[in-house]
């Protein structure tokens, strides 16, 4: 049996409810693959372990590989949610109404090239690059609670939650990157470039695995949160229910409707270069590095376009 070992982006829970499944069902073990997930480690993140040898695949975006040390060892293969869930809640008693208000004020974000997205949008609001300081906020609201930062990098499924739920919703003025059109998605699915050329029986078997667990945690989200809460007995099932429908709606939207679950969009790769440019950041060489191969070749059943609301 060979093992695969799947680097989520976050800590285990329903944003990652497909790939449980493919987990704890065995999805793939026919095809004699077994798919291991493993949860959030700050000391070597998503495309880090991949390119350390740590992991063969993980759960990253497009911009984490282009911004990687070495993104032509990568591959992008294919994206659940079609839409970026970054928010980023600010206090309107700080006399923050707008974006261009954060100038000399400071903004957590998460450590590992997380601040793409953030930076593209105080560009966009017409900042220089360092108006704005960004510091390092671990896995926690802390920092935003405290007063330590004026805003933080946040989802709109989990962080923004516990931030309204700490303080209520009165003072919040929540900023994104929709009205700018500077959104940069979140999700993907990305293997090591050798794995690709050497097994690609092996990387078909998994893409096949994580589009039939998504297909089931959409299809019957009891059964999703349950994997959600036998990963995290520390969550409760309201918290994995609504995480799971959050990520249903970032989902099932966009090139889902109009190609098919996990479609690797190639918009969501122009985006990053777009951001990349206007920050005035190299950007690598894209030719191959997004394989939509193995979602091409996955039985149509788990990558349909059509889902009920």
């Amino acid at each position: 049996m060979r093992e695969i070992r799947i680097r989520l982006l976050w800590h285990k829970q329903a944003q990652f409810a497909g790939y449980l499944l493919a987990e704890q069902l065995g999805l793939g073990e026919d095809a004699g693959v077994r798919i291991v997930c493993e949860g959030l480690d700050f000391s070597c993140k998503h495309v880090n372990a991949v390119l350390t040898g740590k992991t063969e695949m993980c759960v990253a975006s497009p911009a984490h590989l282009l911004e990687s040390a070495d993104p032509a060892a990568l591959r992008w293969l294919m994206a659940i949610q079609q839409e970026s869930p970054l928010v980023y809640p600010a206090r309107r008693s700080d006399g923050i109404a707008t974006l261009a208000n954060l100038a000399g004020k400071s903004a957590g974000v998460w450590p590992g090239h997380e601040d793409l997205e953030l930076r593209w949008m105080l560009a966009r609001a017409g900042l220089p690059d360092d108006a704005v300081t960004r510091v390092e906020m671990p896995d926690t609201v802390g920092p935003f609670l405290n007063g330590e930062t004026a805003t933080g990098q946040m989802t709109c499924y989990h962080e923004l939650h516990m931030v309204e739920h700490a303080i209520g919703t009165e003072d919040l003025v929540v900023f994104d990157g929709k009205a700018s059109s500077s959104t940069i998605l979140k999700d993907g699915l990305i293997a090591s470039a050798k794995l690709v050329e050497d097994e690609p029986e092996v990387v078909q078997a998994v893409v096949d695995a994580v589009l039939e667990g998504w297909t089931i945690a959409f299809d019957e989200p009891e059964r999703a949160i349950a994997a959600g809460l036998a990963a995290r007995p520390d969550r409760t099932r309201d918290e994995e229910a609504a995480q799971l429908a959050a990520i249903r709606a970032l989902s099932l939207t966009g090139a889902t409707l109009s190609e098919g679950l996990g479609f690797p969009d190639p918009a969501h790769m122009a985006n990053v270069v777009t951001a990349m440019q206007e920050l005035g950041e190299p950007v690598p060489a894209i030719e191959g590095l997004r394989d939509p191969r193995f979602w091409l070749a996955a039985p149509q059943r788990f990558r349909r376009s059509e889902w009920e609301a």
